[in-house]
């Protein structure tokens, strides 16, 4: 069927057993016309086939899909999305690419993703194959994609099953594995790391065995369901209304089914913390199917060419990881002289605490700390089964580790790991290189949980043998102190008239090229013990890995470098290890560092970020030479290409090249923040604005609450503006900015119907638990200034916040300060407007957390929707909304309904909003108010009638609000 315009064009077929629609459209290039086309489409595709809705649309619903990414889109663009969400469909491009958006139509400079394809969420896993082909008689690009494959599907490789987590909650498997622990108990006759392997084999096969039984009967309940519905809707079509109750309940019963199926989607594709309080919905597949396109590698340079197919791929990466981590680099001697005998010694009296025989309860310790919902290694058994099964577990790897250190070898499953890839860049070049993806070990839970022992030990010295220049994986210590004190140098030097040089040393694949020899060496030396020692000898010895790429596993690499990523101890090992180096750079004296006082700056390291500040040229000299005598001893490598400096303050030259390293006179990037902006922010601010509208326009098209949209703002918008929002100054002006982009993108509108103060309230006092970024804000200045540990930094506040601040800065320096500006002139005005709202004994104690709630409930006012019932029932009413798994309409609706503010004609006229005719209801003829719509109106009376009849319970628009859900528990 077609139009007469030649602007659509539809058809409807059966092919595979499915019944399919393809619609075809081109739609007009003027906004309003364009809009009436897609009201058009609309009845189209209101059926149960198979949708595919393709053509030039003529407009763009995201703002990266176009050149210049303008923030608003026209009325059309708006109502497409709608459509497109209201009916369940993909993008197909959203859905199989991974790499930049491709434009399909090129004119001048303004270039846009013009031509698209959307399709039903059902065929979303039979996607693949999108390309964007460029073609020479039109300014349009050739847009192709596959639905289904001709190749047979891969078959299922059993080395990468994981058990499901929700298998343990299941009787008969938890009877099973109980009784397996008996029979490990039981027999004294094999050794303990025997019985070990073989009780994990067969805990697998039971369960593979259980759960298979379980999807079959999953399986077959769903086919006669969907049977039974079939029959009775063709009974229905000859009896109308004698089977309605039947089909209600079949269809409740299948929809159970389908919503334990998007819960599962939710889970695969790592999106637990979007869905957590929503309904899982058919979106969830996509999401599912998003995730897994995301983690394939489909082409990479290997020898002088690009390969698609498949075992190259993995054998390219297989050669990579045998070079790197099978080989160790020769080693000059001279390490023991130069960097060893640099660390510090545990004292006797730690060593014998550390060498205390591990314990059950420490083993219990450790599994309380696994994290639920990782993946696991090769046995394929994760956290849930061990938390399950803490007590019986505990005790089984309390024998196992105890006999392991008497044979002195751990079990073979121990030693044996899976790799995945993650991508380092979202640029397609980059990823064609094998040495653009971060290896991330999955290691077995047993082995984690012994690992975790380990660091629970390691952590309680690991401040007696790294020093607070590294903050990576140390307790009490973070990031954030780092990026303050390089800050703070600048601005030393601002106010000082002084200089510094700051160098960042790019260790290359520093975490695989960790020499084992040296890492026992230096824990050797430090004290550690032979618990933590000959363990790490252990786990270390004839050690492999397999890759997973592209869902498939390799041939096995030997491991003979290298500390594991994703291993809780690895963080600390790391740390061990390059303390030498940090060492041999602070107690070198032809390295001057940055001095204010008695406090000298020289190195701080992040894991394998380091940064060195030097005040003269010769200084840095010293430490590239330092730099380059640590790797020969080592088999450490850094990339001196991607080494950065800068100059910073009054030095007589500023050369671009010094010692074959790149330098700037502005300061770089550090640990993730821009410190070229410490002075002035705004422009950077502006910018990230503008980034955090355009991540908010991907958003929209969700099918989302308005408690779902405060979620992603909290998780995912906000993330990175609060990481740099930490370490530098913000405005109040961009503050209200980025405030005004959340309150559009919850009320998916550019009118806020309410005060934006009650979004930042918390859900259970009539909110929407929205992150307050100036709130914050003030709270992070405070605890900076309350809490600083570190000298440097202390030193730093001390002299330059003295005479502002002397009721709170104690201080015996003389040297004159200046004024403050920038990040510290936040600190002192946050604490001043702290100091005249609470008392400094308050102050003194409280908690960050807890000062965040007491600034919210003092600054921001009591919701006018909820002052007058403040001390009635069901004050939590919207918490336990937001918990239901109901439509995420209903919760918005029912949001509007508490917080009044839907649109009924009498709340429009009090906004100052033309209402045509009247305010009053037409049925009625009184105001149309939202106690009339809903309690008064005779369209309502009668509904309402029956359920105060079953309440048995009178209702007003106030018992509505609150007490009608308390009833749902």
């Amino acid at each position: 069927v077609s139009c007469t315009s030649g602007r659509f064009v539809y058809c409807d077929f059966s092919f595979s057993n499915i019944e399919w629609r393809v619609i075809c459209v081109y739609a007009p290039n003027r906004d309003s016309e364009r809009k009436v086309f897609f009201e058009g489409i609309r009845a189209y595709l209101e059926s149960e086939r198979m949708i595919i809705l393709l053509g030039d649309f003529n407009c763009v619903c995201a703002p990266e899909d176009r050149v210049n990414q303008v923030p608003l889109r026209d009325q059309s663009a708006i109502y497409l999305s709608d459509i497109i969400a209201e009916h369940e469909l993909e993008d197909v491009a959203r859905l199989a690419s991974t790499g930049k958006v491709q434009f399909t139509h090129f004119q001048g400079f303004s270039h846009a993703r013009l031509d698209r394809a959307y399709i039903s969420l059902d065929l979303a896993p039979l996607c693949d194959h999108y390309t964007v082909q460029p073609v020479s008689f039109s300014d349009h690009a050739l847009v192709m994609f596959s639905l289904g494959k001709k190749a047979r599907r891969q078959k299922w490789n059993w080395s990468l099953w994981k058990l499901n987590g929700s298998l343990v909650l299941d009787e008969v498997f938890k009877s099973t594995v109980n009784s397996l622990f008996e029979k490990l108990k039981e027999n004294n006759q094999m050794k303990w790391g025997v019985k070990w392997e073989l009780f994990k084999e067969e805990v697998k096969m039971n369960a593979i065995e259980r759960s298979s039984l379980l999807n079959y009967q999953r399986q077959r309940k769903e086919k006669e369901l969907r049977r039974e519905l079939d029959i009775l809707l063709s009974e229905e079509s000859v009896l109308p209304g004698e089977f309605a109750q039947e089909i209600r309940n079949i269809k409740n019963q299948l929809e159970i089914i389908d919503a334990e199926r998007y819960r599962g989607a939710v889970v695969r594709a790592r999106s637990e913390r979007l869905w957590c309080s929503e309904k899982p919905t058919k979106r969830a597949l996509s999401d599912e199917q998003r995730y897994a396109r995301q983690n394939e590698i489909n082409e990479i340079s290997y020898g002088h060419s690009v390969t698609r197919d498949k075992i190259t791929i993995r054998r390219a990466f297989v050669e990579h990881y045998r070079e790197l981590l099978g080989h160790c680099a020769p080693l000059q001697d001279g390490f023991d002289n130069e960097f060893l005998l640099l660390m510090p010694k545990l004292e006797e009296h730690l060593r014998i605490s550390l060498e205390a025989p591990i314990s059950v309860r420490e083993i219990e310790r450790a599994i309380d700390e696994l994290s639920a919902g990782k993946t696991p290694g090769p046995d394929g058994l994760g956290s849930e089964f061990y938390k399950m099964f803490k007590w019986e577990s505990a005790n089984a790897l309390y024998h196992v580790l105890t006999e392991a250190y008497d044979l002195n070898i751990l079990p073979p499953s121990f030693l044996r790991t899976h790799t995945v890839l993650i991508p380092k860049s979202d640029d397609p070049v980059k990823l064609l290189s094998v040495a653009s993806y971060r290896p991330i070990s999955l290691a077995n839970v047993d082995y984690k949980i012994y690992m975790k022992v380990l660091a629970q030990r390691l952590q309680s010295v690991i401040k007696c043998l790294v020093g607070p220049h590294q903050t990576c994986g140390i307790k009490g210590r973070t990031i954030c102190t780092n990026i303050h004190v390089a800050r703070s140098i600048l601005e030393c030097c601002d106010a000082f008239s002084s200089r510094v040089a700051m160098l960042q040393l790019d260790l290359e694949k520093a975490f695989d090229r960790v020499s084992h020899q040296v890492l026992f060496n230096i824990l050797e030396y430090v004290n550690v013990g032979s618990v933590i020692l000959d363990g790490l000898k252990m786990a270390y010895k004839n050690c492999t890995t397999r890759l997973i790429v592209n869902k498939d596993v390799s041939e096995s690499v030997d491991v003979r470098c290298s500390v594991r990523q994703g291993c809780p101890l690895s963080p600390l090992l790391f740390a061990i290890y390059l303390e030498p180096f940090c060492l041999r750079l602070l107690q070198d004296e032809r390295i001057n560092g940055f001095r204010i006082q008695s406090s000298e700056v020289k190195v701080l390291a992040y894991a394998d970020d380091v940064a060195v500040f030097c005040t003269d040229r010769d200084s840095v000299r010293e430490v590239v030479t330092v730099a380059s005598s640590f790797c020969k001893k080592t088999g450490s490598l850094i990339n001196w290409g991607k080494c950065a400096g800068f100059w910073h303050g009054n030095w007589d030259a500023t050369p671009s090249v010094f010692l074959n390293i790149q330098w700037t006179a502005l300061p770089v990037k550090y640990l993730g923040v821009p410190l070229e902006h410490y002075r002035d922010s705004s422009r950077y601010w502006n910018e990230e604005t503008e980034k955090v509208r355009t991540k908010a326009e991907s958003w929209k098209g969700r099918e989302l609450s308005m408690f779902a949209r405060a979620t992603v703002c909290n998780i995912f918008l906000i993330a990175k503006v609060w990481y740099v929002l930490q370490a530098l100054a913000m405005s109040r002006i961009n503050v209200q900015k980025i405030h005004r982009v959340f309150a559009v993108f919850i009320w998916g509108s550019v009118w806020e119907r309410s005060s934006r103060t009650n979004l930042f309230r918390s859900v259970r006092c009539g909110g929407l638990g929205l992150s307050h970024l100036f709130i914050r804000q003030i709270v992070s200045r405070f605890i900076f200034l309350r809490d600083q540990n570190d000298v440097f930094l202390r030193t730093v506040i001390q002299v330059r916040m003295r005479n502002i601040l002397p009721e709170f800065v104690v201080s015996s320096s003389t040297e004159a300060s200046g004024s403050v500006r920038g990040y510290l002139r936040e600190v002192l005005l946050s604490f001043k407007m702290l100091k005249v709202r609470f008392s400094l004994e308050y102050l003194s104690n409280v908690t960050r957390k807890r000062l965040y709630k007491d600034l919210v409930d003092v600054l921001l006012p009591v919701p006018l929707y909820r002052s007058l019932y403040s001390q009635g029932t069901g004050q939590d009413v919207l918490k336990r909304v937001k918990r239901m798994p109901i439509k995420p309409a209903v919760k918005s609706f029912f949001f509007g309904l508490h917080s009044g503010t839907l649109p009924v004609k009498s709340w429009l006229e009090s906004r100052g909003i033309f209402v045509p005719w009247t305010t009053n209801c037409l049925l009625c003829k009184r105001p149309e108010t939202i106690e009339h719509v809903f309690i008064e109106c005779w369209d309502a009376v009668f509904y309402w009638d029956i359920l105060q009849r079953t309440l048995k319970k009178g209702l007003s628009c106030n018992t509505v609000r609150y007490s009608l859900f308390a009833h749902r528990k």
